[in-house]
């Protein structure tokens, strides 16, 4: 009974460990959510959107991280950064998985933050748009009979 007690006990003290490990969480600021988020429109709302949504607004310090919160899928209709803003203020850090797809799971969206670092003071703005890749170049702007640069979503970002 005791060897029973002893197992369990040191089961339960060594989850939260395990937990974290197994996560995705940790120290890292590479590897952690940021603390401001902005969440992009859903593919499925995207879809069926028949023009841009509002631009959002968010103030951050030198330093401070955002985090676009989005998916990240091997579908041919999805969000995708056209314009990264003035990299003077604002740099583009690593994506940072939120909500990873099982190995085993075809077609599966991931949830993703793209994260941005603020560098210095100023204003700028990200605009992601809801394109078709595979008839939607990205440097070539709008065709809407394609189904490109008809939605799109932008964050004006102030750093202070």
């Amino acid at each position: 009974m005791r060897r029973i007690i002893a197992g369990v006990a040191a089961l339960l003290t060594a989850t939260p460990l395990l937990t974290a490990c197994t996560s995705g969480s940790s120290t890292d600021p590479a590897t952690t959510r940021p603390k401001t988020e902005i969440t992009l429109p859903t593919d499925a709302e995207a879809w069926n959107a028949t023009s841009s949504y509002p631009p959002s607004t968010v103030t951050l310090a030198v330093g401070q991280r955002l985090g676009a919160r989005g998916t990240v899928s091997a579908r041919q209709w999805a969000w995708d950064l056209t314009s990264a803003g003035d990299g003077a203020v604002l740099r583009r850090g690593p994506d940072v998985d939120i909500d990873p797809c099982p190995e085993d799971m075809a077609g599966c969206a991931s949830g993703v933050d793209q994260t941005f670092i603020a560098i210095a003071p100023g204003t700028t703005t990200l605009t992601w748009e809801f394109r078709n890749r595979g008839t939607c170049d990205p440097g070539a702007g709008a065709h809407p009979a394609f189904g490109c640069g008809n939605v799109s979503k932008s964050i004006q970002v102030t750093v202070r």
